[in-house]
């Protein structure tokens, strides 16, 4: 199954820690797209029993952040943890882009191009943020520089991500600044396609 639907535009929205994807993605949402983040999805699996025994067999606990620090220290974890939830989180929301009564679905993936789910949606979006106010997001996240170091190892480059982008947000400039990237956007598709 894809994530396209006959007579809807599904577009992946990706972007490095604390790019401010999740901030583009509430403001798809007031400018009246369907929008799903896989993160949450994520959280949702967690809750359910067979997640939670599978992650208790092979980590010893099924809390999230107790996992997360395990698998970015180890690759090989991490590579099993993504080969168990992907699929299941793909699954999800194959089932919830389909039930969408909205002409305009945004699915915000923060691996996107790693999953290779790039190629499955319309379009993609990626949000760059800017290195000068780096820190002070991650610490208002409670992420250390070393921390978000070990995860942005395992996520492909901005660079290479751009390459792949149909359309680049810089955020760098105050939250109105991105909200009206994301209007724009949201306008030109909605002429385009034909809804509002």
């Amino acid at each position: 199954m894809t994530l396209r639907v006959k007579n809807k535009l599904v577009m992946g929205l990706t972007g490095g820690i604390a790019s401010g994807k999740s901030t583009a993605l509430a403001y798809f949402a007031k400018n009246g797209a369907d929008t799903l983040s896989a993160d949450e999805l994520v959280r949702e699996l967690y809750g359910t029993p067979t997640v939670q025994k599978q992650l208790t067999e092979w980590f010893g606990t099924y809390d999230a952040a107790e996992v997360a620090g395990r698998v970015f220290i180890d690759e090989s974890a991490r590579k099993k943890l993504e080969d168990f939830l992907h699929p299941l989180v793909y699954d999800m929301a194959v089932k919830r882009i389909h039930a969408s009564q909205k002409p305009f679905v945004v699915f915000e993936v923060p691996l996107l191009f790693e999953a290779g789910w790039d190629k499955l949606t319309d379009m993609n979006v990626l949000v760059v943020g800017d290195p000068e106010t780096l820190d002070a997001r991650l610490a208002s996240r409670g992420i250390s520089r070393e921390e978000y170091e070990r995860r942005l190892a395992a996520q492909m480059p901005d660079s290479e991500k751009a390459l792949r982008a149909n359309v680049r947000f810089f955020n760098g400039g105050p939250k109105e600044d991105l909200a009206l990237k994301v209007q724009r956007l949201c306008q030109a598709l909605g002429y385009i396609y034909g809804f509002k």
